[in-house]
């Protein structure tokens, strides 16, 4: 077990240590206000947007929209959608769903009557597209938070990357189109744009968004406190057992987002459009036939989107296990970075999951590649911080092996020329010069000797669980050199079973599964010395609140039998 400080190590002021070594500014932290809000007239070309908007409603033209194929498209389309519908109930919005995970819009599916095409979340570097829809009078309206070279010539491009007056960059496409609702709210006279706050902070911790940045944060912790899409709310009330009353930012990356990624990747297309139309407030039923009744669209997709994870999961099993094999035999344990040809073995929207799952198993960073109808290599790519790499996507842009390289610091997609893919691994070999740890280093905030630690150390920092998530990570700690008695230690089983060590004024746990720890506690010995690395956690057990240690990782250093 490996672990590393962050920083300082004054576990006797947790808060301001833990503040501090995430480079936060403590009045962020505590005193986070509308001081930290961008105004929308910062963004390039915000006018021009709603005034081609207002042109077309009031000359009752087409308006078509393309809703992109992940978490932070599908939230972005809800609102632009539902707040068109409230502010102008006879408008007719269309829209459409991209079959595969796709981005962006293609010609041959904006119908022909259409006069406005509006692309959020995608689309500013469509550069092509957009002259071929202006030759054909389409207007077209981007409201986007992409990374491209420049501005369309043919298109209206709203996104805070071209925007200098605009600081925050760090803000998905749910919060470019909802300051153009809060636009259009000073332009039309009404209150809308804050009715949709709660798809805002989800949107945005989906996208794995920089929740140091202080405008994002603010409306991330705003939304949360008000959920108010019907959708949202059904998938909530199905895990309240898990919630204990609180909506924070850490229980929507695990039990939001995950559920409509899962459906956008792997659903049938009349499932994702009946989940569209949820997030839109649709009050149609839906048959449920194994009930034999209608039920509401809300009820039916929360229950159909819970399946659909499960399903994906079991249907990774065996792709993700075949791929494991194949690393083996083709002797890439020891690369750097692992390169795998996946093409005719992987559907293209599971390869980003996948290459994840590879990523955490083998420790480093994972690139998958396919063969295209064009005939390059694209896929996707995704690092590992805790093996040394910290921007994978920069690494590979600045080899200048790939045409492009589009997305997050470390969850990319790529194109690549054939012949440099095929010698990739090699390439990245030689070109990393950092050895890559094979093993996590869990980089913590303290290390604590067993004797200094405390249940007010863990009651001060576990009072701010609902700060922590997405990039602002939990709060880590290392506890040295506690020693406990083979009585101590024990198996609870309710609904879950979780291996459970009582040190005293505080418990060690974690979820147990058949197995664990068995060898390392059963060696005849009767006393035992352990090094834990954990996060804080308060657990209410009926009346009393339960300081703990949930346990990440664990060693034994030593043993004694008296």
């Amino acid at each position: 077990m490996n672990y590393k400080l962050i920083g300082e190590n004054n576990y006797k002021e947790p808060i301001s240590t833990i503040i501090k070594n995430r480079d936060f500014h403590s009045d962020l932290f505590f005193n986070l206000n509308e001081s930290a809000l961008n105004h929308y007239s910062l963004l390039n070309n915000m006018k021009k947007g709603i005034d081609c908007l207002i042109n077309h409603i009031e000359l009752r033209n087409n308006i078509f929209i393309q809703v992109d194929s992940d978490c932070d498209g599908y939230l972005s389309s809800a609102i632009l959608i539902n707040y068109l519908n409230q502010a102008f109930p006879m408008l007719d919005v269309r829209w459409r769903l991209h079959e595969k995970k796709e981005h962006g819009a293609s010609l041959e599916t904006i119908p022909e009557d259409t006069h406005l095409l509006i692309i959020p979340d995608a689309g500013s570097n469509q550069y092509d597209l957009h002259e071929k829809l202006q030759e054909r009078g389409i207007d077209t309206l981007i409201l986007d938070h992409h990374e491209c070279e420049r501005e369309s010539n043919a298109a209206i491009v709203i996104n805070n990357q071209l925007s200098s007056k605009y600081q925050n960059k760090s803000f998905s496409g749910v919060g470019i189109v909802y300051k153009f609702c809060q636009a259009l709210d000073d332009t039309l006279g009404i209150r809308l744009a804050d009715d949709f706050l709660d798809l805002v902070a989800i949107g945005n911790i989906g996208d794995v968004m920089d929740l140091r940045e202080p405008e994002t944060r603010y409306y991330v912790k705003k939304g949360l406190k008000q959920i108010k899409n019907p959708l949202i709310q059904e998938i909530v009330d199905r895990q309240k057992f898990f919630l204990n009353g609180n909506i924070n930012i850490h229980f929507t990356g695990f039990s939001i987002v995950p559920f409509i990624n899962a459906a956008i990747r792997y659903a049938t297309m009349d499932e994702k459009i009946d989940m569209m139309k949820a997030l839109l407030g649709s009050q149609e039923s839906v048959y449920y036939s194994r009930k034999k009744i209608y039920e509401p669209i809300v009820k039916s997709v929360a229950r159909r989107i819970a399946n659909t994870k499960n399903r994906q999961k079991k249907t990774l099993e065996k792709p993700i296990s075949s791929l494991i094999d194949q690393i083996y035999v083709e002797k890439k344990i020891n690369d750097k970075v692992v390169v795998l040809d996946v093409t005719g073995e992987l559907e293209p929207s599971f390869t980003g999951l996948v290459a994840t799952q590879l990523a955490k198993k083998f420790k480093r960073p994972v690139i998958l590649g396919r063969k295209t109808k064009e005939g390059k290599f694209g896929g996707s790519a995704r690092g590992y911080e805790k093996c040394g790499v910290e921007n994978f996507k920069q690494v590979l842009t600045e080899s200048g092996l790939f045409n492009f390289c589009e997305g997050h610091a470390n969850a990319f997609g790529f194109e690549i020329e054939p012949e440099y893919f095929e010698s990739l691994n090699i390439q990245l070999n030689s070109l990393i010069d950092s050895e890559i740890a094979l093993e996590d280093i869990h980089e913590v905030d303290f290390i604590i000797p067993a004797q200094d630690m405390s249940a007010s150390i863990i009651k001060t920092i576990h009072k701010y669980r609902d700060e922590w998530g997405s990039t602002l990570k939990e709060p880590l700690l290392a506890v040295e050199g506690i020693q406990v008695n083979k009585s101590d230690i024990q198996v609870h089983k309710n609904r879950t079973s979780t291996f459970v060590i009582k040190t005293g004024e505080y418990k060690l746990i974690k979820p147990y599964y058949k197995g664990d720890f068995d060898e390392m506690f059963d060696n005849g010995d009767e006393n035992f010395y352990i090094n834990i690395v954990g996060k804080c956690k308060v657990n209410k057990n009926e009346d009393r609140l339960t300081p703990a240690v949930e346990i990440v990782d664990i060693e034994v250093t030593d043993s004694f039998l008296f």
